[in-house]
């Protein structure tokens, strides 16, 4: 695996990654990567990527003691040498923290990425979030947020019930479907999907490119907090420019509306439960239909078709064979609840009160 510069082929790169007294890519990665693996309450993990294969490294636990970052070395005198995988590595993934979320359109040119990011940056600073806005070093720009957990100490007693009540108590089940709702949310640009962004970073497995590492043309680096900040040419850093790339300090969001983003994540959940319980009894009744008895008349089973509904009338009629027929196959009960599933699929023509 060459996932690290070579400092016979190309010293300059080398000399670049090491730097210098001013600016080293080595120290200020190593230190931001230890900041990160500090707040992920030291969960964080790498990867590296080969630059002659494409392949990853496996994940490995940051500092690590494998083959890809620290290698134990010989024992000298009272000390044993270490070896530091990261020093010389041009390209390094990251796993997102748990209260991270990041955002990144994949258009082919750096022109549409860049008109995608202001449009969703505008739509997250009008809402309070601070967007940390950088150049990936190719096409794109990545934007990376950070919710800050405190901001819930305002939080409405009676939205914090329902939040207690709905997670049973778990703070970290709630942080982790929260985060989770609130990725989708911004990946798809707050459903607005006004542009596209890449819907595998909702998953919180998902390796971004770590900050200061390499892409095609250049290192990612910082641009700024503000949706204003971003570059509409490319800030290209790297060995041939001898610029270096910047990272910017973690500033954590607070959401300007933070109890109506909660109850508009609450309303989203309580959609999601009747979803499921509909898909379910959906599956119970086709069951029903599909596998119980077979008594029931192919004239029967035309009503039954959701072709039906094109029929624009007749409906009453249909009912009562409906009723009379399931009642004989399958009973009162189950009668009852296919009768009111036929009803809602022909978009409720009769009351319930009728039924």
């Amino acid at each position: 695996m060459s996932f690290k510069a070579d400092i016979k082929n190309n010293s300059t790169l080398w000399n670049y990654i090491n730097g210098n007294n001013e600016m080293s890519i080595l120290v200020d990665r190593w230190n931001y990567l230890s900041s990160l693996f500090d707040k992920s309450n030291y969960t964080l993990k790498v990867a590296f990527r080969d630059i002659h294969t494409n392949k990853w490294t496996p994940w490995e636990k940051f500092p690590g003691y494998g083959n890809n970052l620290f290698r134990r070395g010989k024992r000298e005198g009272l000390y044993t040498t270490q070896d530091c995988g990261l020093e010389p590595a041009i390209d390094v993934h990251r796993s997102m923290l748990g209260n991270e979320i990041v955002i990144e359109s994949d258009y082919q040119t750096y022109e549409e990425n860049y008109e995608a990011a202001k449009i969703i940056g505008v739509i997250l600073e009008n809402k309070g979030f601070t967007p940390h806005y950088y150049y990936s070093g190719n096409k794109s720009l990545h934007i990376h947020v950070f919710i800050d957990w405190d901001c819930l100490k305002g939080v409405d007693l009676g939205v914090q019930d329902q939040l207690r009540i709905r997670f049973k108590g778990s703070i970290a089940r709630f942080r982790k479907s929260f985060i989770t709702w609130l990725r989708e949310k911004m990946i798809m640009c707050w459903d607005t999907q006004l542009k596209k962004f890449d819907t595998d970073l909702i998953k919180d497995t998902h390796l971004i490119r770590c900050e200061l590492s390499k892409n095609k043309l250049g290192f990612k680096t910082f641009l700024g907090y503000n949706h204003k900040d971003i570059s509409f040419v490319p800030y290209i850093c790297n060995e041939n420019n001898m610029i270096y790339p910047s990272i910017g300090k973690i500033k954590l969001s607070c959401p300007h509306d933070i109890n109506g983003l909660l109850e508009e994540f609450l309303e989203y959940l309580n959609n999601k439960d009747i979803k499921i319980r509909a898909l379910r009894k959906n599956k119970k009744l086709s069951k029903y239909i599909n596998t119980g008895p077979q008594k029931l008349r192919e004239c029967v089973r035309m009503i039954l078709s959701d072709d039906f509904k094109a029929v624009g009338d007749g409906t009453s009629r249909a009912m009562f064979i409906l009723i009379n027929e399931f009642r004989q196959v399958y009973g009162d009960t189950i009668a009852k609840e296919l009768i009111y599933d036929w009803n809602s699929r022909m978009n409720n023509p009769i009351n319930e009160s009728e039924i």
